[in-house]
């Protein structure tokens, strides 16, 4: 009788382990997934040619003389997919390692090369913001090399350009004397500047922060 009763209590106590066991129907477990759009920058093919223009001769706010206020020249500069730092810099045939137009001047008497007081103004614009490049809105070529940070990525990857120039003009100072157009038997050679085409070069570089 007693070999009975042990034999279903060993029943019973298997049962109730197996109930416990399988108690638990379903569970889940969640994923945490990612991917990384690597950053990336990109320019327009250059170089980009572009000419602002002929001077017009001017008196007023200043002396006699032969100045430009430029065209505005726009471009699709470049792409970015990040924050950026854009760096302007510059040289011309003088070799004065910043962006002011000069012209070597030619002929017998010819004694190097006229140099020109060179202003810019430049802009990027960046998620339909127009941002002025330097903290006044000229900036004299001797302010060159010059950098600033944008810290918001442009969200559709665009970044556009804008640029004038005002050449030989005294609406601001830059480090050079203004070329004057004056008759008087005072003036040097350096106090003129011959007619032709007056060139720099500049570089617009991106890098991602």
């Amino acid at each position: 009788m007693k070999k009975v009763i042990l034999s279903a209590m060993a029943m019973c106590l298997m049962i109730v382990f197996v109930n416990n066991v399988n108690a638990q129907y379903s569970d889940d477990v969640s994923f945490n997934l990612s991917m990384t759009v690597d950053k990336y920058i990109e320019t327009a093919p250059g170089p980009i040619d572009w000419d602002f223009g002929t001077t017009d001769h001017s008196t007023s706010w200043g002396p006699s003389r032969e100045q430009l206020y430029g065209s505005l020249g726009e471009w699709d500069i470049a792409y970015a997919n990040c924050p950026f730092s854009v760096t302007v810099s510059g040289d011309n045939a003088a070799g004065q390692g910043v962006p002011r137009f000069v012209r070597d001047e030619v002929g017998a008497n010819a004694n190097g090369y006229d140099v020109l007081a060179t202003l810019y103004q430049i802009h990027f614009t960046t998620n339909e913001n127009r941002d002025l490049f330097y903290g006044t809105w000229l900036q004299g070529a001797h302010q060159f090399p010059y950098t600033k940070s944008f810290p918001e990525a442009p969200h559709n990857g665009q970044i556009k350009m804008d640029m004038k120039a005002w050449v030989n003009t005294s609406v601001a100072s830059e480090q050079v004397p203004v070329r004057k157009t004056i008759i008087d038997p005072n003036m040097t050679w350096e106090q003129s500047a011959d007619a032709g085409v007056y060139e720099c070069t500049m570089d617009v570089t991106f890098t991602a922060l």
